[in-house]
């Protein structure tokens, strides 16, 4: 496509500036040398290894130095105010204190597009109203409908819709009804039929926003300017509504969520669909929303992914994803659009075109559907085949429409009588052959069924999958989403703008309300921190693209293993293709044992007998295998020499078998497991990477610490009166219970070295973001800072994650008051006089849609990101916000995602004398949260979560173990039918022996 941008590429005979070019050719040459020069590419001698996006639509420019001048100003302005610059005017926020000035500067590309807005701009926003309430994609056709209207169809104003909740238009609406009967068709019909239903739509009072003041006041360097915050959400609201009006109004996009859009053609030059199996797909499209900036407002856009259904006939589709498990089926199915394929063909008066005769599959056949007919269906089990679903034919006729309803079309063989689907077909579509197993649907409900065999059904294109995927399908899954920078950024400017029909003149919407949207991506001013060295017990290790090597390196702390074995758990006869060698592995524990003694961990305690336990296949072998693991720790903390550490080594990454250990050793037994793939702990080739892996684990968990950093590079928290917290909730994923609650973790550090990080945890109301115990988790970890402490810390800094951007507000309003009343609890009179503890809470986001590419080859890492360090914290953030983005970690393929902190409270930086090199308080918490991300002390590199929210995150997903019958409930289970109740929803426990540990890792 003429709009793709080009790339550049590292060339080793010419020069710094590489090859340069656009397009596929140059793309696939680099791919055949890499083929061809495989052993190349492992030495630091290597030619085309970085490839780098260039735009084409606008040559590489510096960042805007207006929005710069605005930034430096409100900055200037905001330090006379003295006291009064620590809270923003319009919101309980603090405002910024500086910007960033730590580190290499540098500009790298944003995958945000600059919005030039007129002067005059104003939008006139309508709510929708629709009786009787209309949902989803019934909705979204009732306004459509609407707009077919010929009060829309000619009217000279300028509007966009979302098709569900909001009308948008440049002028204000006049001449219009006070309401519309508006008698519903199916998609496709010209006309209605004469018993449809009638949805009575109102446009509500209008709201008048005026785009060019919110310009102003974004623009504005003044501290003191304020702009009511609801209308500067309506606003933005409202250019979403205009920027997403092209690809809602689409039939051949698929639109989830309201902003994320999937083009379901199949084109051949773009590689957009992935198969994952069992009739299922992979689709890549694009992401977008508006954002307000310092200067003005920008529209985000970038790739995302979705799963679909597979757009084939329904039976074919029963072939991929099986039909053995009816629960499961029946909820794969629910909601499912499908043609009607076997009706006779009736053709639009206008167009010409066949009238699609499109369905929602509502379940299966089931034998209480219809039961208050007179003549209900005779369904001989749930799920029934066509051969055994009867129903009743009438005498009388009803609509030529009507298929294999209760009170199908007349037929002169057939009144007054019943008959099984299968007989019906067989006598009116005798061509059609209906295989009589295949379940028939049920395309009306269960008051009033309307049953079509599976292979009548011809599945849509569009058909999100709302259900866990497969270990299979996620890595498919995975390898579809990993893509170089530069790919996606030519998608983003090629198909991405395309799609949202801002890329040429087939959008007429949003130019018709004089939006203006840039040709390429923003260039943003950036920096690059340096990596701080990494210490170990007597020697110093320095970072090298986010990550180094502790080879012939001792733990920074060691530990004591005290009494330890390990179990081979072997896998079933049945298995016969799974690799796994008794002796062999028998062999590779003993020379675990002695990479455990190099590294500096006292692993005499070893008990070289272990245990095998031989895992059985097939029906309920989950329950068998899990009471065989209960059986193994009972007989273990029965002996008179309990072992402290537990190796296990298993046959397959098996999550029923994880669940099942993790949940004994930590809440039952209280020993400490580490689990291991047995093929790769026994193969010699990388087997040296791989005990140290799991010698991290073991170190951390029995108290040791891996590695720390230098103490200056802690700022704040060296001074040993800072416990640094993290704050994590997890919610229930597709396909969990219903009922299932959702999951609070909090870790907290114990010194300045930050290596230890025990934790607690609590389970409450599912889809509940806000902590409702976050006192009792807090009065714990402070307890426990006072044990190896005796005092309490002056400074408390906590990292939040899991909470999405409209809820900051929430998070002070509703947390803090329990974290005051925690701290109240336990400092004296005198340290809460004198303001103690200090707390600062930093929100961390990896849920948001900012990328960054680099503008240059000399900034581009081997896998074409942006070096680790990398911080932004200008040109697409507010002056009155304090909020950051950064990548401290290096992506080894893929794109990059950097995190973003939003700092909501600060009690702790602002007011104290930053220290060199910090120059503010911005340096203080990007230099600090930058170095943290070196300290995870599972891996040796940096991460791309800052350690105390990243380990949170770690014990959210233990806590999904011990819940897994709710979380990932059996196949057999209908989650339904079978919600999560309180008998379901324990609490855990950890084992008193395990509480202060990491046993989480």
């Amino acid at each position: 496509m003429s709009d793709r941008g080009g790339f550049s590429g590292r060339g080793g005979n010419r020069g710094p500036g590489g090859t340069r070019g656009g397009g596929s050719a140059l793309r696939k040459e680099v791919k055949a040398f890499r083929q061809a020069n495989t052993a190349l590419y492992s030495s630091s001698l290597y030619i085309l290894t970085s490839l780098t996006y260039s735009d084409p639509n606008s040559p590489l420019t510096s960042p805007d130095a207006g929005v710069k001048k605005i930034e430096d100003a409100f900055m200037a302005n905001s330090k006379g105010l003295g006291k009064m610059s620590t809270v923003s005017l319009d919101s309980a926020l603090p405002l910024r204190p500086a910007y960033g000035t730590q580190g290499r500067q540098l500009s790298v590309y944003a995958n945000y597009f600059k919005m030039n807005i007129p002067a005059d701009l104003r939008l006139i926003r309508y709510s929708i109203s629709v009786v009787p309430e209309a949902k989803g994609k019934k909705m979204a056709h009732v306004v459509g409908l609407l707009l077919e209207r010929p009060e829309f169809v000619n009217l000279n104003t300028r509007f966009a819709t979302d098709f569900k909740s909001f009308l948008v238009a440049s002028q204000p609406l006049t001449n219009m009804p006070d309401q519309w009967d508006i008698r519903y068709r199916p998609e496709g019909y010209e006309e209605a039929g004469e018993n449809a239903r009638v949805f009575h739509v109102k446009l509500q009072e209008p709201e008048i926003f005026s785009v060019s003041s919110l310009i102003n006041y974004l623009s504005s360097p003044n501290v003191s300017d304020k702009f009511n915050e609801k209308d500067e959400n309506s606003i933005i609201q409202s250019l979403n509504v205009i920027i997403g009006h092209h690809a809602q109004s689409r039939s051949e996009i698929a639109t989830i969520s309201g902003n994320k859009h999937f083009s379901m053609l199949r084109e051949p030059k773009i590689d957009n669909i992935r198969p994952l199996g069992d009739g299922l797909e992979a689709y890549r499209g694009f992401v977008r929303s508006t954002r307000p900036v310092t200067g003005g407002i920008l529209l985000n856009v970038n790739v995302t992914h979705a799963v679909f259904f597979e757009p084939i006939n329904l039976a074919l589709l029963y072939r991929k994803m099986g039909t053995q498990n009816l629960v499961r089926l029946k909820e794969k199915l629910k909601g499912m659009r499908i043609q009607a394929i076997h009706l006779p063909q009736k053709l639009m008066k206008s167009t010409g075109k066949p009238v699609p005769r499109i369905k929602t599959i509502q379940g299966l056949a089931t034998p209480l559907d219809g039961a208050k007919d007179e003549h209900p269906p005779e369904v001989m089990g749930f799920g029934a085949g066509p051969q055994r679903v009867r129903f009743w034919v009438a005498e009388e006729k009803v609509s030529r429409e009507a298929d294999s309803r209760s009170k199908p079309p007349e037929h002169p063989l057939l009144s007054n009588t019943y008959i099984s689907v299968y007989d019906y077909f067989q006598k009116k579509y005798p061509a059609i052959k209906l295989n009589p197993i295949n379940p028939v649907v049920n395309v009306g409900n269960t008051e009033f069924p309307n049953y079509l065999p599976a292979e009548v059904c011809q599945v849509l294109p569009g058909n999100k999958v709302n259900r866990r995927l497969s270990p299979g399908q996620t890595q498919q899954m995975i390898k579809m989403a990993c893509r170089a920078p530069y790919e996606n950024a030519e998608s983003l400017v090629g198909e991405g703008k395309s799609l949202l029909g801002l890329g040429s003149t087939e959008n007429s919407i949003s130019t018709q309300f004089g939006l203006n949207i840039s040709k390429g991506l923003l260039v943003v001013n950036a920096r690059r921190l340096p990596p701080p060295s990494i210490i170990y017990r007597s020697s110093q290790v320095f970072v090298a693209n986010g990550s180094w090597n502790m080879s012939r390196q001792k733990f920074h702390k060691d530990s004591d293993l005290g009494i330890w074995s390990f179990v081979i758990f072997k896998p079933p006869p049945s298995d016969s293709g799974i690799r796994f060698e008794e002796n062999q592995i028998r062999q590779s524990v003993l020379a675990f044992k002695e990479f455990l003694t190099a590294n500096g961990i006292n692993a005499k305690g070893f008990v070289p007998t272990g245990a095998v336990i031989d895992l059985v296949g097939g029906e309920n072998s989950s329950q068998i295998n899990t009471d065989t693991i209960n059986l193994l720790f009972s007989r273990m903390i029965q002996s008179t020499k309990i072992p402290r550490f537990l190796l296990c080594i298993v046959p397959v990454d098996d999550p029923a078998l994880y669940n099942g250990i993790k949940t004994v050793g930590d809440t039952r037994a209280g020993i400490q497991t580490v689990c291991v793939v047995g093929s790769k702990f026994s193969n010699p080739r990388g087997q040296s990477q791989y005990f140290a892996n799991i010698a991290l684990k073991f170190n951390l968990k029995a108290g040791g610490i891996n590695h720390a950093l230098e103490p200056q590079k802690l700022g704040i928290v060296s001074e040993g009166e800072t416990m640094v917290v993290g704050l994590d909730v997890t919610h229930p994923s597709p396909g969990s219970k219903i009922g299932t609650p959702s999951s609070v973790a909090m870790v907290a550090s114990i010194d300045r070295v930050l290596a230890q990080w025990p934790a607690d945890f609590r389970i409450q109301l599912g889809r509940q973001e806000i902590v409702s115990d976050v006192e009792g988790l807090l009065l714990g970890r402070l307890e426990l800072w006072f044990k190896f402490n005796k005092k309490y810390p002056k400074n408390i800094l906590m990292y939040r994650d899991g909470v999405s951007e409209g809820q900051y507000d929430l998070v002070l309003k509703e947390e803090m008051p329990g974290i005051r009343k925690a701290c109240k609890q336990l400092y004296s009179g005198e340290e809460t006089r004198q303001g103690l503890p200090h707390i600062s809470v930093i929100i961390c986001g990896k849920r948001h849609n900012t990328r960054f590419f680099p503008t240059t080859l000399a900034g581009t890492d081997r896998a074409s990101n942006c070096f680790p360090g990398t911080v932004v914290d200008r040109g697409i953030t507010l002056s009155r916000k304090w909020d950051f983005f950064m990548q401290p970690h290096s992506c080894l393929q893929g794109t990059a995602r950097p995190c973003h902190y939003f700092v909501i409270l600060d009690e702790i930086f602002r007011n104290r004398v930053a220290k060199p090199p910090s120059k503010n308080a911005a340096d203080s918490i990007e230099d600090l949260t930058h170095n943290m991300c070196h300290l995870f002390q599972r891996a040796t590199k940096a991460v791309s979560l800052c350690p105390p929210a990243y380990y949170a995150d770690l014990l959210c997903t233990r806590l999904r173990c011990y819940q897994s019958e709710n979380y990932e409930p059996s196949e057999s289970v209908n989650n339904s039918d079978y919600p999560a109740t309180p008998s379901t929803v324990i609490t855990p426990e950890i084992h008193s022996r395990l509480r202060d540990s990491m046993y989480y890792i």
